[in-house]
Formats: C-alpha cells, sequence, structure tokens
C-alpha cells in the first residue's frame, strides 16, 4: 500500500511505491484497491495509469486524495502459488462501511454495505475481495456483510483504517457468481432441459 493522487473524475492516477515500481514494466496489469489497472508509465518511484470515468463511478478511486494509501497487487504469474481465491480485479461496485473495529472476543471485524443484487453469491464461509484484499465472510445478510481482520491485514492493507462512510471495493467470488447467474437463466427459461445436457456432452 502506498500513496496515491489522482486528477479529475477520469484521468491519470499516479501511486509512489518504490518496491513494487521495481518489478513493473509499462503494460502490465496492477490492481489498485482491487481495481484492474495497465501500468503506462514507470518511474523509480512508481507509476502512472489511466483511469476511465466508468471506473471511478464503478469503484473507490475516484474519491482518491493525494497521499491516500492503497492496496496494491501485482498480476498472477503462470505456476505461481495460490494464497487465496481469485480476484480479477472487476470490482463489482464500490460499498458503504458501516462498521469497523474490535469485537467483542477481540477480533477485528469489518462491516460493508452488501447490495441485493450480489446478496446470492455472498454467505458465511464464501470469499470476497474488498479493496482487492481476499477474505472469508464472516456474517451476511440483511444488507451487509461482515469479515474478520487478522493482525497482518490490519498492518499490511487500508482495510484497518477504514471508517463508516467510507467506501470500499467489493468483488464477489467469480465462481459463486458465474454458477448463480447461470442457474437463474436455467430456471428463468424452465429448467435443465435434455438441449441442455446435450450441449454439454451428456447422452451423446
Amino acid at each position: 500500500m502506498r500513496a496515491a493522487a489522482r486528477s479529475g473524475s477520469g484521468g491519470k492516477l499516479t501511486v509512489h511505491c518504490p518496491k513494487t515500481a521495481s518489478g513493473l514494466k509499462a503494460g502490465d496489469s496492477v490492481a489498485v484497491n482491487g481495481a484492474c489497472l495497465t501500468c503506462e508509465e514507470i518511474t523509480p518511484d512508481g507509476f502512472t495509469a489511466s483511469v476511465l470515468r466508468a471506473t471511478c463511478e464503478a469503484t473507490n478511486l475516484g474519491g482518491l486524495k493525494r497521499g491516500d494509501r492503497v492496496n496494491l497487487e501485482q498480476a498472477l504469474r503462470a505456476g505461481d502459488r495460490i494464497g487465496g481465491h481469485f480476484l480479477q480485479g472487476h470490482v463489482d461496485c464500490a460499498v458503504a462501511v458501516i462498521a469497523s473495529g474490535a469485537a467483542s472476543g477481540g477480533d477485528w471485524t469489518l462491516t460493508c454495505e452488501l447490495p441485493e443484487e450480489l446478496a446470492p453469491a455472498v454467505f458465511p464461509g464464501a470469499s470476497v475481495g474488498l479493496n482487492g484484499v481476499s477474505l472469508t465472510v464472516r456474517a451476511a445478510g440483511e444488507g451487509a456483510l461482515t469479515v474478520s481482520l487478522i493482525p497482518a491485514t490490519l498492518e499490511q492493507t487500508n482495510l484497518g483504517g477504514l471508517k463508516a462512510g467510507d467506501r470500499a471495493n467489493l468483488e464477489v467470488d467469480l465462481i459463486i457468481k458465474s454458477v448463480y447467474y447461470a442457474l437463474k437463466q436455467m430456471g428463468e427459461r424452465g429448467g435443465l432441459t435434455r438441449e441442455d445436457l446435450a450441449r454439454l456432452g451428456y447422452g451423446k
């Protein structure tokens, strides 16, 4: 996580990240608060990327101010070990933080809004990305989701600094979302038909 600055409701985002910049080249993809951006200019101190107006509207990048901290993650290389669930960098939406802090028992929890259209893909035990950080859902329902944050996450990301009213980028699990919408479409067509099975290779 590093300091960032942007210009306008769309335009350029410059991120100060000397350690990360040393391994970047123009054209590389980097997730900034979970939103995938393309590096255009690389300097020893960081990189600059273009941010579309649509990205600013759908994420919290449009609200960044000079000096804000952001979470960074480079693209996964083929053959790399996967330490969490897949995050595409395609943020579903930016949600408002409802509460953040130490809960009873000492665990640090973060509660955010959960839009109705994404609720079927979010349930206890499922994975979500918040500001690009892979997390396990602790509780979900009534328009909200809650996750627990371990000390390392609090120290190494900007999630521990979020407070009520702030916005976090939410990306729900790709596999769960894909299966849900596929089943929903099947249901709208009257269920799984013989033709559906044939297309999938069954019954040949």
